[in-house]
C-alpha cells in the first residue's frame, strides 16, 4: 500500500510503501532515482551480491542504485519503506548523497541506536497512519538545515520531469541558466549522481508508465520511441542494464509490489 506523506513533510518523503514479501521470492529491485529508508517491521530481508548472500538491517538506507539488486525472504517478511524525494535524504539529514551512492547503509551507522527503538515501536501492530506519524516524529530530530539551496535543483527537476528525461544539459543549463559546474554539483551533493544519469532513470520511467498503461507488448517499440529511444536495440540495452530484465520480461513479471520492485522467478 502505498500512502502519502503528512504537508509537514512532503518537500523531503515522497511517500510510504507498507509491503508484505512473499517467502521463498527473488525481489528485483532497480532504480527509480529516489533514495530510501527502510524499516523491516517482521522477518528478514536477505541481498544477493557478487559474495554471495548477507542479511540485510533491520533498518536501511539505500542511495541511489548504481545497478539492480535481489533480494529475497525465507519467511513472511512485512516492510515499511519511507521513499524520499531525490533530494530529500540530503535536506533531511544533510550527509551529501554522493556519500551513499550505490550502498546499502546500515541506518544506526547514520543515525544511531534510536533508530532501531522506533523499528521496534513499528513492530508493535500499529496502524499505517499510527506508523507515519511515528517515523515524522522521529525525523524531527534528525532534521538539519544543509547549506546547500536546493531551491534551484527544484526547478531543474522539474523541467526534467516535464521534458519526460528527453532533455540535454546543454538545453538544461540554457533554460535555467545555471552553469554546467553547478548542476554536476548540486546534482552530486544533493541527489548522489551527475545530471545525465537522472535524466536516463526518468526517461526510463516514463518508458514504464507507458507499458504499464498500455499493458501490452505490441506497444512496447511506440512507447520506446515515444519516450527517446531510437531503436529497439537502444531500448532494450538501456533497459536490460538498468533492470536486468527485458521489457517483455518486466511485463511478464509476477505480483510488482511497486514500479521498481517486483518478484522474478
Amino acid at each position: 500500500m502505498q500512502l502519502p506523506s503528512s504537508p509537514a513533510w512532503s518537500f523531503c518523503v515522497k511517500h510510504y510503501l507498507f509491503l508484505k514479501c512473499p517467502p521463498g521470492k527473488t525481489l528485483r529491485l532497480f532504480s527509480d532515482g529516489n533514495t530510501g529508508m527502510v524499516f523491516v517491521v517482521s522477518g528478514q530481508l536477505k541481498v544477493k551480491n557478487i559474495d554471495g548472500v548477507s542479511d540485510l538491517p533491520n533498518v536501511f538506507i539505500y542511495g541511489q542504485l548504481t545497478d539492480y539488486r535481489d533480494v529475497f525472504s525465507a519467511v513472511d517478511t512485512q516492510i515499511v519503506i519511507v521513499v524520499f524525494h531525490p533530494y530529500g535524504f540530503f535536506r533531511l539529514y544533510g550527509m551529501p548523497a554522493d556519500e551513499v551512492k550505490g550502498q546499502i547503509v546500515d541506518a544506526s551507522l547514520i543515525y544511531g541506536e534510536r533508530i532501531n527503538s522506533l523499528n521496534d515501536e513499528l513492530r508493535a501492530d500499529v496502524s499505517y497512519t499510527a506508523s507515519i506519524n511515528l517515523i515524522e516524529q522521529y525525523f524531527k530530530s534528525m532534521l538539519k538545515n544543509p547549506k546547500l539551496d536546493t531551491e534551484q535543483l527544484g526547478q531543474v527537476m522539474g523541467s526534467v520531469i516535464q521534458a519526460k528525461g528527453q532533455v540535454t544539459i546543454k538545453q538544461l543549463k540554457d533554460t535555467t541558466g545555471i552553469t554546467e559546474r553547478k548542476l554536476e554539483r548540486l546534482f552530486k551533493t544533493a541527489i548522489g549522481i551527475p545530471p545525465a544519469k537522472y535524466l536516463q532513470i526518468v526517461k526510463l520511467h516514463y518508458f514504464l508508465s507507458l507499458i504499464r498503461s498500455e499493458g501490452k507488448t505490441a506497444s512496447l517499440t511506440m512507447a520506446g520511441l515515444e519516450s527517446g529511444y531510437y531503436d529497439q536495440a537502444h531500448l532494450i540495452h538501456s533497459f536490460k542494464q538498468a533492470t536486468g530484465l527485458t521489457p517483455t520480461q518486466y511485463l511478464s513479471a509476477s505480483n510488482p509490489l511497486a514500479v521498481n520492485l517486483l518478484s522474478i522467478e
